[in-house]
């Protein structure tokens, strides 16, 4: 298995990135622990090593966690906030608008910072974008922007820790509809862009894809994707954004 031996710390496990991300961390053999909230049932069910409430946005508690970790390999930041603001920019205020991009780089750099300073020579920072960073779509007001400063940050951060051995890969996909039924928080958004078009939720996911390859980005192609990017056989991989999109967005 490629993560034996490894520890991994998944923030934003409750969800369905999250999830999805543990879970594929546990049976690949890594040692996982669980940061979020109401990780208990999930931890028992995946035989994670750990499960801690974790409030990503507060440096002092993800300090504190991962301070009582010790040493790790992995980290992993998944969170979801709640970002459909659902007007034109013409019509948000400034704090509307920055609510995504204050939630998104805020936890971004809380975590992986906390996690910087803990890594094994070797270890692998995992950041989360979205295909929103380059591709403008009304009314997603900040979000796009948000992604684009996760990724400049991570680009960033990697360049720091170049002295260090640690590398820092941010993972870009596009919307994973089944998301919508695994606990993720995109269900809202899923919901309102399907009553927009007028159609029933089910209907609207089902949807073909409109990527290259015809299809919709699944939780299981995300997993692997993320599964060889934290594993040593992408060890010269490091400042990269990878676009996981179906070749819905090119480059």
């Amino acid at each position: 298995m490629i993560l034996n031996g490894k520890t991994a710390v998944v923030y934003g496990a409750g969800g369905a990135l999250g999830g999805t991300l543990a879970r594929a961390f546990v049976q690949a053999g890594a040692e996982v622990h669980l940061a979020g909230r109401d990780l208990g049932k999930l931890a028992a069910e995946i035989g994670a090593a750990g499960a801690a409430e974790v409030d990503a946005l507060d440096p002092r508690s993800v300090e504190a966690h991962a301070e009582a970790l010790g040493a790790f390999d992995i980290s992993a930041n998944a969170i979801g906030v709640p970002h459909l603001q659902g007007r034109p920019l013409l019509e948000l205020s400034p704090e509307e608008y920055s609510v995504p991009i204050a939630a998104y780089t805020r936890s971004t750099f809380v975590t992986a910072t906390a996690a910087a300073r803990r890594m094994r020579p070797g270890g692998v920072i995992l950041t989360l974008s979205a295909t929103a960073s380059g591709v403008p779509a009304a009314p997603t007001g900040g979000f796009g922007t948000a992604c684009a400063a996760v990724e400049h940050l991570s680009r960033q951060l990697a360049a720091e820790l170049r002295p260090s051995g640690v590398r820092l890969v941010c993972l870009r996909a596009n919307g994973i509809s089944e998301s919508a039924y695994a606990g993720s928080h995109a269900k809202e958004i899923w919901t309102e862009f399907a009553r927009r078009a007028g159609v029933p939720l089910q209907e609207f996911l089902n949807q073909p894809g409109e990527t290259l390859l015809g299809e919709n980005l699944t939780l299981t192609e995300f997993a692997d994707v993320a599964l060889f990017l934290v594993s040593d056989q992408a060890r010269a991989m490091t400042a990269t954004v990878v676009n996981v999109s179906r070749g819905q967005v090119i480059g």
